[in-house]
């Protein structure tokens, strides 16, 4: 296994304890950050395609064994999420205002999927009162916050990206 993937693992790891703990007894306006979301988006930007789905399935299977909604609703978001991640990271790494701009994109359409398809399997979230809220300032709060986390997963996987991850 390979150190990336371990990296990517105990990041993950964290940022579940850290989302279930803290981040959902602290919410700013009524939101709170989907802090998992976010460090799936940024260890998938430095692992390749295969890891990178595997560990977006990892991380929303260990949230659906943790909460109550319906068994494979976040493994399938994080995993879309994973694999958007990984087919357009060469896009969005020009500059920091277009990786910003990506991350907010990308967890935008992970928020607005989870929405959908949670209301398909009952769980009335589009008839929420707050989803709007919850649509339009949980990928603004990932924004701010991968301001901390994009630059600390890439310091921890080294400065380099293999170029193979790409291709």
């Amino acid at each position: 296994m390979s150190r990336r993937i371990l990296i990517s693992l105990a990041a993950i790891g964290v940022a579940i304890v850290i989302q279930t703990t803290l981040l959902a007894r602290v919410p700013v306006f009524g939101v709170a950050p989907d802090l998992v979301m976010l460090t799936v988006i940024a260890c998938s930007r430095g692992l390749r395609a295969e890891p990178a789905v595997v560990l977006g399935f990892t991380a929303g299977l260990i949230l659906d064994l943790l909460g109550s909604a319906p068994l494979g609703l976040r493994s399938m978001v994080l995993t879309t999420v994973a694999f958007a991640t990984v087919r357009t990271r060469d896009r969005f790494e020009i500059s920091i205002p277009t990786l910003g701009f990506a991350v907010w994109g990308i967890t935008l359409g992970g928020s607005l999927l989870l929405a959908i398809i949670g209301t398909l399997f009952g769980q009335r979230t589009l008839s929420d009162p707050g989803v709007v809220k919850q649509l339009l300032l949980g990928p603004v709060y990932n924004v701010l916050l991968g301001l901390a986390v994009l630059p600390l997963i890439t310091r921890l996987f080294g400065a380099e990206r293999q170029r193979e991850a790409v291709l």
